[in-house]
């Protein structure tokens, strides 16, 4: 990096620095509030679509995924009123958003085992949270007419409550990585003043439309490793089946990690 610093007579500022003229410093940012931004924007790209995914025909199930990798990157283009300072360069950027999205395949595993054995053993903890919740929502659905009760009873609430907390667990773990990472690199998490106005998402689209364009196309390699012949693929190749949900999570992080990385073209 260039040095611009100077010494001897050329320090000497023009004018005289007054209090009023100090600028003042960017001010601190807690850690929690760092870390209900990621719970917010994996609320927003990745909780909702597996809360609708048990409501839509299997064929366009895997669907949801390609829906979910949009709406992430549109959570990537949303102005932020934090920022680390000083900013991270490209390697620094990558490895904190590494460090951010990569509990989520150690978290969907674990999920995925506790509900086939702990909460599937008669008489565990797991077990009893898990009749308990499936009768408080028979109990609530009952409230409704009965055909919509009968669809709504067949909902899988148990499956949808696990992944959901799977999901909200890896964002507290994963941003909490990632600031780790940043502040032990002497980065500091500071207010960042945001728009008098927010873009609209037709703005933020125009702004970055390769954005967009890759969160799509990324995000249907899983949507197609989720879908019969996906899955077919997979076991055909040899990936085991207990294994092949981490494949897919994997390749959902991977997509995830690309589309946040996507540089900005340079103006001409």
């Amino acid at each position: 990096m260039k040095n611009t610093e100077r010494s001897g007579a050329a320090q000497r500022p023009t004018h005289p620095v007054t209090g009023t003229q100090r600028k003042k410093p960017p001010e601190p940012v807690p850690h929690v509030r760092y870390v209900m931004r990621a719970i917010r924007s994996t609320a927003i790209a990745f909780m909702a679509p597996t809360v609708v995914a048990p409501l839509l025909p299997a064929p366009i199930k895997p669907l949801r995924l390609v829906a979910g990798g949009l709406l992430y990157a549109d959570q990537q283009q949303l102005p932020s009123d934090m920022r680390f300072n000083p900013p991270p360069a490209k390697r620094g950027q990558f490895a904190g958003m590494l460090l951010g999205l990569a509990p989520f395949i150690p978290a969907f595993a674990l999920q995925a085992h506790l509900t086939e054995t702990w909460c599937a053993s008669e008489g565990s903890i797991g077990n009893r949270m898990a009749v308990a919740s499936q009768q408080a929502w028979t109990g609530f659905c009952s409230r409704f007419p009965k055909r919509v009760a009968e669809v709504a009873a067949r909902y899988p609430i148990n499956f949808v409550l696990a992944r959901c907390v799977a999901q909200v667990a890896a964002a507290i773990v994963g941003s909490s990585l990632s600031a780790g990472y940043h502040r032990a690199r002497g980065r500091k998490l500071v207010a960042r003043k945001l728009p008098p106005v927010k873009p609209r998402l037709q703005q933020r689209i125009a702004a970055r439309p390769e954005v967009y364009a890759a969160g799509g196309a990324l995000f249907t390699v899983p949507a197609l490793l989720d879908t019969r012949l996906g899955l077919a693929l997979l076991q055909k190749a040899g990936v085991p089946r207990a294994s092949i949900g981490t494949v897919v999570t994997t390749s959902v992080v991977g997509a995830a990690l690309t589309t946040a990385m996507v540089p900005r073209e340079r103006k001409a």
